[in-house]
């Protein structure tokens, strides 16, 4: 009997590794042109076991288990002949969780999952507790070689959708708004996906904010704030001794600077997390003191002539730009736009009124967001993001600030966020002087 890994990207390869370490027998199936798959020249060895865009009819014969990756598309025949034969699909988390005994963190949200699980691993390290955050930030947890105390999963709707196995000792879900309906076919299916992560866990943490929307007879402990009285809250419990305004979070004498509310729910996620690990909440908010943010979330990367130059192509939806939005001051110049995507892009269009004074149209879907906006701002379209760039120059001002923020995934002109990203940051560099 055989296993079947479908995908060639970071999680395929991370299970032909696996299995070729535990001597398991397996073959794979990705949807591609080998010739478009950079890495294919360093499986030479086993070119034998590999197939592309068609399999042959018997193809399926003794597979005893399917790994498949999140991306790989759920409508493929393959999948339904799959389905059809009864043959189990699992994920590498599952594979992982087969073989680890370490306890887990597993975090998910429409929004903000990678950076929690990035200040959970930094919070945790610097409080003494060797810990790794690892899924669906790029890094399989099929790869770890080390011990550690904690592992943090970073889990997306696409794996929770396949994983079969969900024990956590936390699980955490950040927020969960309108997003991935052309997978998930509506938001209460997407929803019902991301509730997955509930699945025997010892302790259930949420953000507040999605209180309406989860099922509240659970014994679920929720962090976030309270809007009423301006209190925050850990693990169902207001904590007077945290304190914030618009820029800076103080815990008694402690305090340091975030970038926007969202980010202050991040920081809550954490030490609701701390707390429910029995680790000293003082001590954790001193190490998010020197978190430093990831690249491509609301990135300064230039100010010129009293002009800031913003990098937040993480943005793939509607609620990360308006984040962004209202993360800075008025009078900017918006670049929005990317692939298509099922997003009703009417929700930005108070904040747009109320805070952009140009949006700079860029990408495949822009005449699809115009359709939806209802805004009184002038807009510019544009092919590239060079002239993304020369255009944002010309009409900036003093004070202003250039916000590329798409509310749209990349895959129209891009690889991914990272790439446009680094396209944004390259044009500015040689443009902006």
């Amino acid at each position: 009997m055989k296993k079947l890994i479908l995908g060639l990207g970071v999680t395929g390869r991370s299970c032909i590794d696996f299995f070729t370490h535990n001597n398991i027998d397996f073959k794979i199936f990705d949807t591609r042109n080998k010739n478009m798959i950079d890495e294919l020249s360093d499986y030479e060895s086993i070119k034998e076991k590999m197939y592309f865009l068609k399999t042959p009819k018997d193809f399926l014969n003794n597979i005893d288990e399917v790994i498949v990756s999140p991306g790989f598309n759920p409508k493929h025949q393959l999948l339904e002949d799959i389905s059809k034969l009864s043959i189990p699909i699992i994920t590498d988390i599952d594979l992982f969780k087969r073989k680890n005994k370490t306890k887990i963190i597993s975090v998910t949200g429409t929004n903000g999952k990678t950076t929690v699980v990035s200040m959970l691993e930094h919070a945790l390290n610097g409080c003494g507790y060797k810990s790794i955050a690892c899924g669906n930030n790029g890094k399989s947890p099929l790869t770890l070689k080390e011990d550690y105390k904690y592992i943090i999963l970073e889990l997306s709707s696409y794996q929770l959708e396949y994983m079969t196995d969900f024990t956590s000792y936390v699980s955490l879900i950040t927020n969960i708004t309108h997003d991935h309906i052309e997978r998930h076919e509506s938001f209460q299916k997407y929803l019902n996906t991301k509730k997955n992560i509930f699945k025997n866990s010892s302790n259930i943490l949420a953000s507040n904010l999605i209180k309406n929307i989860i099922d509240s007879s659970k014994d679920i402990k929720f962090f976030g704030i309270e809007n009423n009285n301006n209190t925050c809250l850990i693990n169902n419990k207001r904590n007077q001794k945290i304190t914030f305004n618009d820029q800076v979070v103080c815990l008694n004498n402690d305090s340091f600077a975030y970038k926007g509310i969202h980010n202050l729910y991040n920081i809550l996620a954490v030490l609701s997390v701390s707390e429910t690990l029995d680790i000293d909440i003082y001590k954790c908010f001193s190490q998010l003191k020197h978190y430093k943010y990831l690249p491509h979330r609301i990135e300064c990367i230039k100010s010129h002539n009293n002009t800031n130059w913003y990098n937040d192509s993480k943005s793939t939806n509607c609620d990360s730009t308006k984040a962004a939005l209202e993360f800075l001051d008025k009078n900017i110049i918006l670049i929005l736009g990317g692939s298509k995507k099922n997003i009703n892009y009417n929700s930005l269009s108070n904040i747009i009124n109320e805070k952009v004074k140009l949006i700079i149209f860029l990408g495949e879907n822009k005449n699809y967001i115009k359709t939806q906006l209802d805004t009184n701002v002038p807009t510019l379209d544009v092919a590239d993001m060079n002239q993304a760039i020369t255009l944002s120059k010309k009409h900036a001002k003093p004070y202003d600030s250039v916000l590329l923020s798409p509310a749209s995934p990349s895959f129209d002109m891009y690889n991914d966020y990272v790439d446009r990203g680094i396209a944004f940051i390259k044009a500015v560099e040689n443009i902006v002087n």
